[in-house]
């Protein structure tokens, strides 16, 4: 490869194909949406998020006995009330378990489908003494 040549394909969405096509980035439109991302951690039933699921992606943690484990997250474009727009993942197992069963019957169309999440607490398995976090997840109808 040549040194002022892109790394991307000549198909990519920008139709870059060489460092010579790229444009002036100053003058560029900065996209509203945030690339680094945050963990939601809801503290109280009701909190929610609404916004569009982009994906589902292992990510990889430390535990408290400094084991690294990998933890298939949610990745959410959330909106907040004043427009501005977050990227945030979670890992629930019951919320990625639901994004992925809603994927799989085509209610949830990844990158189309704007959603909201609300947390609504955590309810005692029945199986064991532990407590899981419970969710609700809603497309949301645009008029």
């Amino acid at each position: 490869m040549k040194k002022n040549e892109l790394t991307k394909a000549t198909n990519s969405p920008n139709g870059l194909s060489k460092i010579s096509d790229l444009p002036n980035l100053h003058k560029a439109e900065v996209s509203p949406q945030e690339l680094s991302s945050e963990y939601w951690t809801p503290e109280a039933a009701g909190e929610y998020k609404v916004g569009i699921i982009f994906d589902i992606t292992d990510e990889t943690y430390e535990d408290a006995h400094g084991e690294t484990i990998i933890l298939p997250c949610i990745i959410m474009l959330a909106q907040a009330e004043d427009g501005s727009f977050a990227t945030i993942r979670n890992g629930s197992k019951r919320l990625v378990a639901t994004i992925e069963a809603a994927t799989d019957k085509g209610t949830i169309v990844m990158r189309e489908t704007p959603v909201k999440i609300t947390y609504t607490g955590k309810q005692k398995n029945k199986t064991n003494s532990f407590h899981s976090d419970r969710w609700s997840v809603k497309p949301l109808m645009i008029s």
